[in-house]
C-alpha cells in the first residue's frame, strides 16, 4: 500500500471520527464574559449540572459560551451567536445565517442580550 493511500485513509478515518462527535455538541450563551467576577467554565458547570462540559469559550463577542456534549437537562434547544445584527443584517439576514449552519432545525433571530445585538441561531440536536 503506498503512503499517500495510507495518509488519505486515516485523513478521512478522522474526519469522520470529528464529523460524529460534531452531532452531539450543543452550545449555550450563558454569560457576559466582560464582568471580572465571572468564571465562564464555573457558569458554564453550573448551567449544565449533569452533562459533560465540553469547553467554553469568550470568543464570541466577549459572551461565555458553553460547550456540551448533549443537551442539557431542562432545555429542549441549543443556540450559538452568529454575528452581530447590523442595519444591513437584521432577521432576515440572521435567519438565512442560522438555517445555512443548521438547516433542518435553525431559527435565526436579532436579540437584544447582554448588551450586545446579535444574532442568536437556536436549533435542535434530537
Amino acid at each position: 500500500m503506498s503512503k499517500s493511500f495510507s495518509f488519505f485513509a486515516i485523513l478521512a478515518l478522522v474526519v469522520a471520527v470529528q464529523l460524529i462527535q460534531v452531532e452531539g455538541v450543543c452550545t449555550h450563551i450563558v454569560a457576559d464574559c466582560s464582568d471580572k467576577h465571572l468564571s465562564c467554565p464555573a457558569v458554564c458547570k453550573a448551567f449544565g449540572k449533569g452533562v459533560k462540559l465540553i469547553g467554553t469559550n469568550c470568543d464570541f463577542y466577549n459572551l461565555c459560551t458553553c460547550t456540551y456534549d448533549h443537551l442539557p437537562y431542562n432545555f429542549d434547544l441549543c443556540d450559538i451567536g452568529m454575528g452581530l445584527c447590523t442595519e444591513d443584517c437584521m432577521d432576515d439576514c440572521c435567519e438565512a445565517r442560522c438555517t445555512g449552519q443548521y438547516p433542518y432545525s435553525g431559527v435565526g433571530l436579532c436579540v437584544r442580550d447582554f448588551g450586545l445585538h446579535y444574532c442568536r441561531c437556536t436549533y435542535s440536536r434530537h
